[in-house]
């Protein structure tokens, strides 16, 4: 098998087990939750297509993720900020430290 029969072999186990996680319906949430992960892969920063192409993700665990767990680390890091931003702007507090340094990022290990 060459490298596009196994990718479309890939594609097409994914696209199943989104659609098994949906319960093998076609509704408005299966086609945004299909969006949402082909828009996860898409993205060149995300470190998730080759976590799938190497198979340490398999597709039905990438079938299952939310929207937070495909993020990737850039972008769960901006969302926290905005929201720790939103949150401190919301009090009209004016300066807010963390606690410590893993409130920096939400990936790091505490």
């Amino acid at each position: 098998m060459g490298l596009a029969e196994d990718l479309a072999k890939l594609a097409g186990q994914i696209e199943d087990a989104i659609y098994k996680s949906h319960d093998q319906q076609t509704s408005n949430d299966y086609k945004a939750s299909l969006r949402s992960h082909v828009f996860n892969l898409k993205d060149p920063k995300n470190p998730l297509r080759k976590r799938i192409l190497s198979g340490s993700v398999t597709p039905t665990t990438f079938a299952r993720m939310s929207a937070d767990d495909m993020a990737s680390p850039e972008l769960r890091l901006e969302t926290e900020q905005l929201r720790r931003r939103s949150i401190v702007d919301s009090m009209g507090i004016d300066s807010m430290k963390p606690r410590h340094r893993a409130q920096d990022n939400p990936d790091e290990e505490k």
